[in-house]
């Protein structure tokens, strides 16, 4: 057993969470965060230099999806135990980076204290998942996709080939806002492209 603190990277794009996130883990007493990322190809870049105990990643990355660089990060380099943190309590989501190699699934609404905890359970080589997933987990929805309103609109309107600065106009809404929805509603079910997005919509008849 190492007899240091478990060395943690984060990689979020909300530097105040970056922030808030080291400063709750090195009060800790059992771990330290030597770096944060806000993007996912700063960290690929750190990897190749460094590499930590534990990776805590965001899911909703602006360069990249962050399930695809998991299991990137997992492949290259097996000894980094990996724990998401985000905000997709969405079974799919969580089935989806599990079965990429993640070690770990914790909400961001969850206690400090079961972040924690995650840390170390993964360190020491065994999986974590918050309570709160646990029960999504066994509930097993795999097939559901809770939407919003305002995400249920914004789908509609792609659904019917409207860009993202048309459905700004029709919904009030800034083109950066739609962009963000759209990238959400992506990762929300699980596809690479708006394409793939909407064949699944209409064979899954979502709408």
């Amino acid at each position: 057993m190492k007899n240091y603190l478990i060395d943690v990277y984060i990689t979020d794009d909300h530097q105040m969470v970056c922030e808030g996130l080291s400063e709750l883990i090195n009060n800790s007493g059992k771990a330290h965060v030597s770096h944060t990322f806000n993007t996912l190809e700063a960290c690929r870049q750190a990897l190749e230099e460094r590499r930590p105990d534990v990776l805590l990643l965001d899911l909703s990355m602006p360069d990249g999806d962050g399930v695809a660089f998991c299991q990137q990060i997992v492949n290259a380099y097996p000894n980094v135990r990996i724990v998401a943190v985000t905000i997709h309590d969405e079974y799919s989501m969580i089935q989806r980076m599990m079965e990429c190699g993640a070690h770990g699934y914790v909400l961001k609404s969850s206690p400090v204290e079961e972040l924690i905890e995650a840390i170390v359970s993964v360190w020491q080589k065994r999986q974590y998942v918050s309570p709160q997933v646990e029960a999504i987990l066994r509930e097993g929805k795999s097939n559901s996709v809770v939407l919003t309103d305002v995400e249920t609109n914004i789908l509609r309107l792609i659904c019917d080939g409207h860009t993202n600065p048309e459905i700004a106009t029709l919904l009030h809404l800034s083109t950066e806002t739609v962009n963000w929805y759209r990238k959400r509603l992506l990762v929300k079910f699980g596809v690479k492209n708006t394409v793939n997005m909407v064949r699944k919509v209409l064979e899954e008849q979502i709408l």
